[in-house]
């Protein structure tokens, strides 16, 4: 594959071209889907709060894609877009989508990420569509049915968790393998003779997705016979002849599996909100249509695929932004690791992967690559560290020694576990296998520390006593005590977090049946259910939990403080945080320079890590999700730990109110100084216990022998048995700049935690997380 280093942008021009409309093109929202959705419903006179049956919900589906616009622009080889726009918000208005309702006519000027938005396009959402869902949104439903549960009244404090139902359901991967393999018509074969509402169901939304693709098909061949170009003509026709064929029937080309992929994708965003939906082993799946000799064209069709999955933003209402701002659409590509038997797994279509993401440098897809360090090739390595030294901020490592013992441990084959694909931001799940929600919980686990420390109260939200009452902090005496009434509040908010997402759960079935994506997920069709039922083979929901080094280093400065040294009373304390540390400074430097922290070489810090992750493992997996399944734990956190952080006071690790929370399963930042030792504190702990994925997020300054150093570095860590580790390869003072002049940067590609995002579009608490990290030097 030598002759891939030669190819850059210059010598791809429709992908250059392609590349300069993506980032000179502002989002405008687009009422497609939330249209044809809506009209639907009010033509057969139903309620969205009365909910909609599993063939009515396919009957919905096919009536969206068989109106839908076959677009096609006027470079890609590739047909179909999600939307009506080059860059398109699309908008569910049975999810979260009313959000944006109040904000209509200023959402297109706002300061931060604004979406363009015309005023016949204002007036069809005011007047059309969102009246009409105001009682028919999941969450809303929810509220009636469950009768305003306490659980849901928790989640909309904000600060406690957040169950992600009400907005998406969509964290998991579709078996696009097989589209390719069998094309859709072997579903359908599968289904022969079988009869029930779920086989009707999943029979139109099949006629539905190939309704599209001869729209499609139609589309191209009129293009064809009005443009005076014989090169696109050409193109053209071959794109109407394969979207008449896929998906289907099985793809014979590369561009026939990228088109029937492709198409299968946006069939799914119509039926589903936009958020982390991913593609599983894409070198993997695509490898058997690469043909030797043809790396340019195959760079050309990657390209063309993968500016396709940029070509849409989820929605984000200006609140929104405080939490999620900057985030894409998480889309999940993977591509490494070993295959189902054990043995090597990279090949030729890994390499082209990797050339194409380092020549296009877009956030979607999210790159994600899988190393055994025992089976693939160190050169693989090196290519991937070279990679993200070109990007400096992509791909994402996992090691698949962990990874695979964890999903084992789950329940999963050997086989299956060796087959994993990442979803969204890091979560390894079996592709087409699992059903699994993997972002359905975001748990802030400093919620739990605060509301130890005041009784079950939040300051937040005053006196509002949603926890157990517990001790005051003066009436606690020993450490061990106090400890038990952190786990005492922590397992509460794990009860009420799990409550809401079962509830949103039996919702989303009501409300929102998925007939499309259960005919491509592995269990659905053989017992005939859809795949928010116990259909899937593999069910389980995914936690992720937010602030963990934070709460280590607090539990460690309680511990220490106030009942090793006895240097100061619990109530001094609590007076400091109260008072945000002013008139406490000498004792909050103490705090700060104690040894005792997580990621460090301190043997307190790290079981107390090990306690918290057993402890949040253990109430997790003791509970059922709706399905049937487990909840399984992560540590990774998008960008919502800077907008907690905002939401959060000072705490006894020394944290000052405000401050933004450390990202993933990262040290606070400034608190663990040596690269090694958070590296090898990382790398120890209890993995199997870790089954939804974490964000080891470092940033490394630009340096001399860099791919050398950062190849032994990332070879060093999975070697010592660590599980992931994401990197951004830039400095400080970049970074600063580009906050302060982003008209003189390019968009700047950047690791939040889990995903890739351009620094621009984060918010000022999400930049300044990102120059604030601490920035380690690569020597050896």
């Amino acid at each position: 594959m030598d002759v891939i280093k030669d190819i850059n942008l210059n010598s791809l021009p429709r992908l250059e071209r392609l590349r300069e409309i993506h980032f000179n093109t502002k989002p405008e929202i687009c009422v497609e889907i939330a249209k044809l959705l809506t009209d639907f419903m009010k033509k057969k006179g139903i309620k969205p709060e009365d909910g909609i049956s599993e063939k009515m919900a396919s009957e919905r589906l096919k009536y969206i894609l068989e109106n839908k616009k076959a677009l096609i622009d006027d470079l890609s080889l590739l047909a179909g877009t999600t939307t009506t726009k080059i860059k398109g918000v699309p908008i569910y208005p049975q999810f979260m989508g009313q959000a944006i309702w109040p904000e209509l006519e200023t959402i297109s000027i706002r300061k931060k990420n604004p979406f363009g938005i015309t005023k016949e396009k204002i007036n069809v959402l005011n007047q059309d569509v969102f009246p009409y869902w105001m009682d028919g949104t999941i969450q809303e439903v929810c509220r009636k049915d469950y009768n305003n549960p306490k659980s849901l009244q928790i989640m909309e404090r904000i600060v406690f968790f957040l169950a992600s139902k009400a907005h998406a359901i969509s964290h998991t991967i579709p078996d696009y393998e097989r589209v390719v393999k069998e094309g859709l018509s072997g579903i359908l074969k599968e289904m022969e003779g079988k009869t029930g509402d779920f086989y009707t169901a999943a029979r139109l939304a099949i006629d539905g997705v190939s309704a599209y693709a001869q729209n499609l098909s139609q589309e191209a061949e009129n293009l064809a016979k009005n443009t005076a170009d014989s090169q696109r003509k050409e193109e053209l026709l071959n794109i109407s002849r394969i979207c008449k064929k896929v998906p289907r029937e099985k793809s014979e080309t590369l561009q026939e599996a990228l088109q029937a992929i492709w198409i299968c994708h946006i069939a799914l965003h119509q039926e589903h909100t936009n958020i982390a939906l991913s593609l599983g082993r894409l070198d993997k799946m695509l490898s058997p249509f690469y043909k030797q000799g043809k790396e340019k064209e195959a760079i050309e069709l990657l390209g063309c695929f993968f500016l396709k999955l940029a070509d849409h933003v989820p929605m984000n209402a200006e609140t929104g932004e405080e939490l999620f701002g900057g985030s894409g659409s998480n889309q999940a590509i993977t591509i490494g690791g070993i295959t189902e038997d054990g043995n090597d797994g990279v090949n030729e279509m890994t390499y082209l992967i990797l050339k194409t993401i380092e020549l296009l440098k877009v956030r979607d897809p999210n790159l994600n690559a899988r190393y055994n360090p025992d089976k693939n090739p160190r050169e693989y390595l090196k290519r991937l560290c070279r990679v993200n030294i070109n990007t400096r901020a992509t791909p994402c490592f996992h090691n698949d020694i962990p990874v695979i013992e964890a999903l084992v441990k789950q329940g999963y084959s050997l086989e299956d576990a060796r087959d994993y694909a990442i979803v969204g931001c890091v979560e390894p799940i079996a592709p087409g296998k699992t059903f699994g929600h993997t972002g359905a919980i975001l748990l802030n686990l400093t919620a739990c520390l605060e509301m130890a420390l005041f009784s079950g109260k939040h300051r937040l939200t005053e006196d509002e006593q949603f926890g157990p009452k517990t001790k005051e902090p003066k009436e606690i005496k020993s450490f061990d005590e106090f400890l038990n009434v952190f786990k005492e509040q922590t397992i509460f908010l794990i009860e009420q977090s799990v409550l809401i997402n079962n509830s949103l759960g039996k919702t989303h079935l009501k409300v929102n049946p998925l007939p499309f994506l259960s005919t491509l997920t592995d269990g659905c069709i053989e017992k005939g259910m859809d795949v928010l039922e116990a259909s899937a083979k593999y069910n389980s929901s995914g936690v992720a939990i937010i602030g963990l080094s934070e709460v280590v280093d607090s539990l460690c400065a309680i511990k220490e403080f106030v009942f090793d040294k006895r240097n100061i009373s619990f109530e001094t304390l609590i007076d400091a945080i109260n008072k945000n540390w002013d008139g406490y400074e000498v004792l909050r430097q103490k705090i700060l320079n104690s040894g005792n922290k997580f990621g460090t070489q301190s043997r307190e810090a790290f079981d107390m890590t090990q306690e918290i992750i057993c402890l949040l493992h253990n109430e997790y997996q003791k509970r059922e999700n709706y399905r049937g399944g487990r909840y399984v734990v992560g540590y990774w956190t998008m960008t919502i730990h800077a907008g907690l952080g905002v939401l959060t006071s000072a705490l006894p690790s020394g944290r000052k109110n405000k401050e933004v929370l450390p990202s993933g399963i990262t040290p606070v930042s400034g608190s663990a100084l040596e690269l090694l030792d958070v590296l090898h504190f990382v790398a120890g702990l209890s993995h199997d216990k870790i089954a939804n994925g974490h964000a080891l997020n470092l940033k490394f300054t630009p340096g001399e022998n860099m791919l050398d150093n950062f190849t032994a570095t990332i070879e060093g860590y999975m070697k010592k048995g660590g599980m992931q580790v994401q990197c951004n390869i830039i400095d400080k003072k970049t970074l600063e700049e580009a906050k302060e002049h982003p008209e003189k940067f390019p968009p700047l590609l950047v690791r939040v935690s889990g995903y890739t995002a351009y620094f621009q579009d984060l918010n000022p608490y999400m930049q300044d997380e990102i120059i604030k990290r601490q920035e380690y030097g690569l020597v050896i």
